[in-house]
């Protein structure tokens, strides 16, 4: 049965530009390693994606659609529908002492930020700057491998999934979730948590997503699992 807007699915990928036949993102690790793009203390695992959302590329997003579990499939994606067609509007010639008194030397290739818009350094020369705010993948045809691995059924799973996607970095193994009475969602989050910087902001965005994608869920209550006999043989060890 393929795939429909509003389903929760787990999918590996790998992206690459169609011109430059280069690889530039990937949940695979070897693909990563292959394509020199590693990147060291990140989990390389299924990624959440809900239909029709938006999370990922509209034209990937149309695509998954026509996808069933289990199906690999490649994907070519046309600029209009991946990072836009280059416009010849988003590219400025400035002064180069404009940016020289926000205390930046230009160099070719180097990112801007200008005004709060991002932009990359064409080319510098006779006292000027050439800036193009296009997004530096726009005008290119982007091509995906993906295969959808799972399609998630139970509450459970999906906010499981939700809780992951704020704190990728921890194993999802080590996350714990429970349906309780009354569609109260229990979620038991490792030690590991306590080193995140606003973890106050992080509980608050998973509600606010499970509250989003799963309404039935009509509270969630978070707990932090700390084995006091661990810590306790570490204390009794330094003594």
């Amino acid at each position: 049965m393929p795939l429909k807007k509003g389903d929760f699915v787990l999918i590996s990928y790998v992206a690459k530009v169609k011109e430059e036949d280069r690889v530039i993102s990937t949940n695979i690790e070897e693909e990563a390693k292959k394509a020199n793009i590693f990147e060291e203390g990140r989990l390389y695992e299924p990624e959440l994606v809900i239909v029709g959302e938006g999370w990922v590329l509209k034209g990937l997003d149309e695509e998954l659609e026509k996808l069933e579990v289990g199906e690999e499939r490649v994907i070519e994606i046309p600029p209009e529908k991946a990072f836009g067609k280059r416009d010849p509007k988003k590219v400025r010639v400035i002064p180069a002492r404009e940016l020289s008194m926000r205390g930046i030397i230009p160099r070719v290739n180097m990112q801007v930020e200008i005004d709060g818009r991002r932009a990359i350094v064409r080319s510098v020369g006779g006292g000027r700057v050439v800036l193009d705010f296009n997004h530096p993948l726009a005008g290119r045809t982007i091509v995906y491998r993906v295969k959808v691995i799972k399609r998630l059924e139970t509450i459970e799973e999906k906010a499981l999934e939700l809780t992951h996607r704020w704190i990728p970095r921890i194993d999802r193994s080590k996350l714990v979730v429970r349906l309780l009475d009354n569609n109260v969602i229990e979620i038991e989050l490792p030690e590991d948590v306590l080193s995140h910087e606003r973890i106050g902001l992080l509980q608050r965005g998973i509600a606010r997503d499970i509250q989003r994608y799963i309404p039935e869920v009509k509270a969630v209550k978070f707990i932090t699992l700390i084995p006091l006999q661990k810590q306790q043989a570490s204390e009794q060890k330094q003594a």
